[in-house]
């Protein structure tokens, strides 16, 4: 949150007209809510912050720590530190870039760390599926954005059919280009803008506010900034830490060591290592070879690119190497694989 306006006294705190809790189902009145939880890192205290038209409201307050659902959606992203998010029974470990997107029928509870601030974005379905469809510049233009994403699609499926009655929900995580990049990661830079659009009240706010969450959201949905997980009521820990993995190994063709998996997942690396022994047989290290060795074939197959070029880009340390490498793998060449499946 960045120049905002003097908090209001806890006095003064909205969240109440603006939330109802009954039987631990929470509810928006406003079709979009902008919340935050800030733990001061001089006195330990969580800041509850609830950002209005034209204002908002502060005040420390204890975390209301207790398991609850939602009648409309629900996007957390973690801007700082840590939040430990207990799905039903489990507790998934988000980081700064994380995100959670949460259908109507997930029981979950936060429990945010030291140094943590996190934004939740509350929407109803209608409100955001609407924006989407609409997302033209003109009436008899032609459609700029296409409403066919992982979140449009996750969203439509929870409104319709038996989904309506399913538990489940996405799961973001930055990119290692991302996490990597000097710039201000985009999707936090779109939900500060959000926020004081929010606050600021000016005209043409509410135009502005929806072209900002659709931005969100198609950042969200973009590869190259975000991996994406499509996550089950019954997913455990380990379905949720292997699906990370296997998302940075496609992202880096492979290239990435047990430790850059260990720093960008805040887990041991061994105790990685043995999730993937479990789930494939294998570990961490010929995971990864094989992940560098479809890169191998696809770039044999379908560029132009010499077996020099395609040694530098996997990483290997000569072409002696990845020659071996290759051979072993498929009893045969780089360059007779190239000449037979050409």
């Amino acid at each position: 949150m960045k120049n905002q306006k003097k908090p209001s006294p806890p006095e003064q705190m909205l969240v109440r007209n603006n939330w109802t809790d009954s039987s631990e189902r929470m509810t928006i009145i406003t079709p979009l809510t902008m919340f935050y939880k800030i733990r001061d890192e001089k006195n330990g205290k969580l800041l509850h912050a609830a950002f209005y038209p034209g204002s908002m409201s502060s005040a420390y307050m204890p975390n209301n720590a207790v398991s609850h659902q939602h009648d409309h959606f629900e996007l957390m992203y973690v801007l700082e530190g840590e939040l430990t998010n207990k799905i039903e029974r489990i507790s998934y470990t988000y980081k700064k870039g994380d995100a959670c997107l949460l259908n109507r029928n997930t029981r979950h509870m936060d429990i945010p760390g030291p140094r943590c601030s996190v934004v939740f974005i509350n929407f109803h379905a209608e409100y955001i599926l609407d924006l989407m469809d609409r997302d033209v510049l003109f009436d008899l233009s032609p459609r700029l954005t296409s409403p066919d994403g992982i979140i449009h699609d996750f969203l439509l499926s929870n409104l319709q059919g038996e989904e309506r009655f399913a538990r489940n929900y996405l799961e973001f995580s930055s990119t290692l280009h991302t996490l990597s990049s000097p710039s201000e990661n985009p999707a936090e830079v779109l939900i500060d803008r959000m926020q004081q659009s929010l606050i600021d009240n000016r005209p043409g706010y509410s135009y502005l506010l929806r072209g900002l969450l659709l931005r969100l959201i198609y950042t969200l949905e973009d590869k190259n900034k975000f991996h994406c997980n499509f996550m089950q009521l019954d997913s455990s820990n380990e379905d949720f830490l292997f699906a990370r993995i296997s998302n940075y190994m496609e992202e880096t063709h492979g290239r990435i060591s047990r430790s850059q998996l260990s720093h960008a997942l805040h887990y041991n690396a061994e105790y990685l290592n043995q999730i993937v022994k479990r789930r494939t047989g294998q570990s961490l290290l010929k995971l990864a070879g094989s992940y560098r060795l479809d890169w191998a074939k696809q770039l044999l197959t379908s560029t132009d690119k010499s077996v020099t070029e395609i040694v530098e880009e996997l990483g290997f340390s000569g072409t002696s190497h990845f020659y071996d490498f290759f051979r072993k793998e498929t009893g045969m060449s780089p360059l007779e694989y190239r000449e037979r499946n050409q």
